[in-house]
């Protein structure tokens, strides 16, 4: 017991030691001028013991340029897990530094506590203090004192002082040595190294300390400046080594510019011996970087006569054709080919130019290249790319505006040099759209068909019906134009008729109506009869030119016309809306497939047969009234492709009554006999 009394009479004795030497400390130290102020801070009731339910809180901050330090000298408190039960809590500008309870000697608050303590520069310390309901024991709390003390920034490696520094209570400057100023944001050294040289024709221009390494943080303009009619020329002598990544890219440089825009920026050691500026000014501009340790540059210049080089504007050619020019020299400026001269609303190529005393050439009107335009489309073409570049040769891609159509000649365009769009086969007409033919969409193969079978939509697209009276149909061969038989149409040469596609259905109600503008029957077309219904035709063929294009799409396509140099061929398909079956009438579109014959192998009873017809029939499948007029196409529906399309072989023409015989045939107007007739009718009208 009583040594337990001696320890606490010895630990109050410490504590009034070190807080009377704390006392003598602040009261020396404004004297000093290196402390604003200080003080202490504790708990409630110290020395004597807090209270249950004691708190408190404090917050003390610094001014700028300063920072508060707190040293715990006692710390006594309640001891508990995670300082739940009383806790002591110490901040620096609202961040936790410490979670205090129990005892601690100030050994250990020395060693682990007092070294974090502190704030940032002008930012604040806090304390907040709180106990519980109850202690088992008295405890007698925490004692501490702050100082607020100036920051020393010059210890700060951040400070970006380039070169030398001054610390003073609240802040820091930066200085520089001799030679160099400090630049405007009061941190960087700069050497001070530009000169004037206006009117000196001749000298050396050396890198600041030459020839020892060039200081950091150059900016040296050198101005070289003389009379009208003589020019720089600048030699680089002995070493030239300016510091440079390893990427190729410029770490310090040596750039030098002249009036005209003309600039050179050179470092390491790729810099020509010898530069001519062709220029009676020059500013040569010498940067360095905080850090290196490279030599610079040797820089010897003097003054030439001033001369004038070509070419006096790009895209061109001079006449005549020297490596330099003297003062009063005249040339003729030629713009290369694909080039015309910019003023000029003509296609001038050419003009006169003399060389100024000044280096350079007068007048100087630039060469620029010709513009084809974008050129004036057919109807249904559109370009490939949106606003291409049209000038000498660039290249135009043309194609057509939907998928049933497609381009006669090759759509790859190039600009020539006379400002107008040439093919690669060097054409300049342009191509047109026309109609994708023999192709539709259900191309399936049924086999062979006994009897009329029943089409489906968009099988076969070109198949036209003029429902009314004479009933009969039509083949589509392009958006304006449809064949039929010359018998169907006799007579109706000035009369409208419209037809109707699009359709399986004879009495759809929305079938898509082409309206007939004229009619033109084959020249070559008579008719021959032994009777009341023994009748055939020769030439049995006419075009029909609609009053406007027809709208193409999946149902309504056109047949191919066949080629003069095709095979004959040996089977087709035949369809139409005609008689099936008892004189009646179909209301479907039907489809048979039928053998083509020689035509001394058919029975024409008795009437004339001429080269013009083809003779074509199956077992019970023929064509018959109101098929007239209608396709016999090959090959057999269901074998098309893209690259074997339909083509028309016949038109529906005539047969001996009672459709269907097997003994006789019908017979149809042969295509390949009147091509040069429709292509020739077609181009003129």
């Amino acid at each position: 017991m009583k040594v337990k009394v001696q320890k606490e009479r010895a630990g109050c004795v410490l504590t009034l030691v070190i807080m009377i030497v704390f006392c003598v400390i602040v009261l020396l130290l404004p004297v000093c001028g290196s402390v604003a102020l200080a003080g202490w801070v504790q708990s409630p009731g110290y020395p004597r013991g807090y209270e249950p339910h004691s708190n408190m809180t404090w917050k003390k901050c610094a001014t700028t340029g300063h920072k508060i330090t707190l040293t715990l000298i006692h710390l006594d408190l309640e001891e508990s897990f995670d300082c739940e039960d009383d806790a002591l809590k110490l901040f620096a500008d609202e961040m936790l530094l410490s979670n205090l309870c129990g005892r601690k000697s100030m050994k250990e608050l020395q060693a682990s506590v007092n070294p974090f303590l502190h704030s940032s520069s002008g930012g604040c310390l806090s304390i907040s203090f709180l106990a519980d309901y109850s202690n088992s024991e008295r405890h007698t709390g925490f004692i501490g004192f702050y100082t607020i003390q100036d920051v020393n920034e010059c210890m700060d490696p951040e400070n970006e002082c380039t070169q030398l520094c001054n610390n003073y209570i609240g802040g820091y400057r930066c200085f520089c040595r001799p030679g160099y100023n400090l630049d405007s944001d009061k941190h960087t050294c700069k050497v001070s190294c530009s000169e004037d040289r206006t009117g000196s024709q001749e000298g050396v221009l050396l890198s600041p300390e030459w020839p020892e390494p060039y200081p950091e943080n150059s900016l040296c303009s050198y101005i070289l400046a003389v009379e009208e009619g003589l020019q720089f020329e600048l030699t680089f002598t002995g070493v030239f080594d300016l510091e440079k990544k390893e990427n190729g890219e410029c770490i310090d440089s040596l750039t030098i510019k002249t009036p005209f825009g003309h600039v050179d920026t050179f470092c390491e050691r790729d810099v020509p011996s010898s530069l001519l500026t062709g220029s009676q000014r020059v500013e040569i501009i010498f940067r360095t970087d905080h850090k290196g340790a490279n030599r610079g540059f040797n820089l010897y210049y003097k003054t030439k006569v001033m001369k004038c080089t070509g070419p006096v504007t790009p895209k061109s050619s001079l006449n005549p054709q020297l490596l330099e020019y003297s003062t009063g020299d005249k040339v003729t400026v030629k713009c290369d080919k694909g080039h015309v001269l910019k003023s000029q609303v003509s296609a001038e190529v050419q003009y006169n130019a003399t060389c100024q005393k000044n280096g350079q050439w007068s007048p100087v009107i630039p060469c620029e290249p010709v513009d084809c335009g974008i050129p004036e489309l057919p109807e249904l073409m559109e370009l490939s790319d949106e606003d291409p570049s049209t000038t000498y040769l660039n290249q135009i891609s043309l194609k057509c505006a939907n998928k049933y159509y497609q381009m006669d000649n090759n759509g790859n365009f190039t600009c020539n040099a006379e400002g107008k769009w040439e093919s690669e086969s060097g054409q300049n007409d342009l191509p047109k759209c026309q109609p994708v033919c023999g192709i539709n969409t259900e191309a399936s193969f049924d086999g062979r068909v006994f009897g009329g079978k029943p089409a489906r939509l968009g099988q076969i697209p070109w198949q036209l019906l003029h429902r009314q009276n004479p009933r009969g149909g039509a083949s589509l061969i392009s958006d304006y134009w449809a064949l039929t038989a010359a018998h169907v149409v006799d007579g109706y040469e000035n009369g409208a008729m419209n037809w109707l596609g699009g359709i399986i259905d004879g009495q759809d109600k929305n079938p898509v109506t082409i309206e007939t503008e004229k009619i033109i029957i084959h020249p070559g077309y008579q008719k021959v009869g032994l009777g009341k219904n023994q009748t055939n035709y020769d030439y049995d063929i006419a075009l029909i030119k609609m009053s406007k294009r027809v709208s193409l799409g999946t149902n309504l396509r056109p047949v191919c016309l066949p080629k003069q140099a095709d095979e004959p061929v040996k089977e087709g398909t035949v369809s139409g809306f005609g008689i099936f079956k008892r004189n009646t009438v179909s209301r479907r579109l039907l489809y048979g497939h039928v053998q083509i014959h020689p035509l001394d192998e058919c029975n024409s009873v008795g009437l004339p047969v001429t080269d013009n017809m083809i003779c074509a029939g199956g077992d019970e499948v023929d064509s018959c009234q109101g098929d007239s007029g209608g396709p016999l196409f090959s090959p057999v529906l269901g074998y098309g492709s893209l690259e074997k399309p339909y083509s028309l072989t016949g038109i529906v023409s005539w047969g001996p009554s009672g459709c269907g015989h097997e003994g006789f045939k019908g017979y149809y107007t042969k295509i390949q006999n009147c091509l040069d007739w429709i292509k020739e009718t077609m181009e003129n009208n």
